[in-house]
């Protein structure tokens, strides 16, 4: 990760952190990271740093969101995609 990102991320968990001292409720996390424009990686990088928890939790926290229903249903469809392709091999 270069040096920009990781400013940004770092940035990006200064303000969030304010939003998890409050509730701590991921999926309150999770909806103001998606208000703010951050998204992907960047988010579940921001979450692992503002909550201190593993990747997986991050991860984990990131994706069962109910507000990141579109980015669940992205990751089932590719992993539905890498199966099929690995059937077919």
């Amino acid at each position: 990760m270069d040096a920009e990102r990781k400013a940004r991320i770092a940035d990006v968990a200064v303000t969030a952190q304010p939003v998890w001292d409050e509730s701590r409720d991921g999926g309150a996390l999770q909806v103001f990271l998606k208000e703010i424009d951050c998204h992907g990686v960047d988010a579940v990088m921001v979450t692992r740093q503002v909550v201190g928890c593993s990747l997986a939790e991050a991860q984990r926290m990131f994706i069962t969101a109910p507000c990141r229903a579109v980015e669940l249903a992205f990751h089932n469809a590719f992993m539905e995609g890498l199966e099929r392709f690995q059937d077919d091999v």
